[in-house]
């Protein structure tokens, strides 16, 4: 998957070394009341694998956001959450009345933080009415 960002879409993180690295933000989701963020680093080590990296968002003592890193057993939990939600787009999809030409439609809005309205089909397929 291609991202494609403007200057101010990337999010610069700066190791202990003073090495500024740059991710676009994939996603955020919420699971056992915390709040995570996927970030996808903008320099991908193999170009066949798109590499992601998981952080849990907190308040700081300035009242400042920032980024954790997650223990294991969360990632694990988040990996279960977004295969579970993959395995259902796949059903959702398979009998979808949708036909999208390009894999970037399908994609639009996702991630975003953005909730999408429902449209008149969506309600349509809620209700199994025509």
């Amino acid at each position: 998957m291609a991202h494609h960002h403007g200057e101010e879409d990337w999010i610069i993180l700066i190791d202990e070394d003073d090495q500024e690295y740059r991710y676009s933000l994939e996603r955020t989701l919420e699971m056992d009341d915390k709040r995570y963020v996927i970030l996808v680093p903008e320099i991908q080590e193999n170009p066949d694998e798109e590499e992601a990296h998981v952080f849990r968002l907190e308040t700081d003592a300035n009242n400042e956001e920032i980024l954790v890193d997650v223990e294991e057993e969360e990632l694990e939990k988040i990996q279960a959450l977004l295969e579970a939600e993959n395995m259902d787009l796949d059903l959702f999809d398979a009998d979808s009345a949708y036909d999208f030409d390009d894999e970037d439609e399908a994609d639009e809005g996702a991630g975003s933080g953005e909730e999408i309205p429902p449209t008149a089909a969506d309600e349509e397929l809620k209700t199994g009415e025509e």
